[in-house]
């Protein structure tokens, strides 16, 4: 069965997304620290992966930072995701390449770029934590 989220949790991130285009030093210095919260469930990246690939009623801007964040998720985390999070990120981004809007493919195109090379670091090295 494919992951749907949950809509409160929904409503959380993108008001997190929201609050992260915040100029409030402040109110940034929150948005961080729950990120940092957050990204202790690996859920969240699926979260954010729906922001960027479904969301089409949300604004480009806030659908193009969850990706941004995803991206400095995997590069920080990647070895950490269970197989599932990472088939549904994958899945999601090679399904939605052909975005209507340049700023989303864009997004998508440097998300697809950092994964790859995540993921050849880890065979290189052969890490068996991560997984491919």
């Amino acid at each position: 069965m494919e992951w749907q989220p949950d809509e409160q949790g929904l409503q959380q991130v993108l008001q997190l997304l929201k609050d992260s285009q915040s100029p409030n030093t402040v109110t940034q210095r929150a948005v961080q620290q729950k990120l940092e919260q957050l990204n202790q469930f690996p859920d969240f990246n699926n979260y954010l992966i729906f922001v960027l690939t479904r969301l089409r009623s949300e604004d480009e801007p806030t659908r193009s930072l969850s990706g941004l964040i995803l991206k400095n998720n995997v590069k920080a985390h990647y070895q950490n995701f269970p197989p599932t999070v990472a088939d549904f990120i994958k899945q999601e981004c090679l399904n939605n390449i052909g975005d209507p809007s340049p700023l989303i493919r864009a997004t998508i195109g440097e998300f697809l770029y950092s994964y790859c090379l995540i993921r050849d670091y880890c065979k290189f090295n052969c890490l068996k934590s991560c997984q491919l």
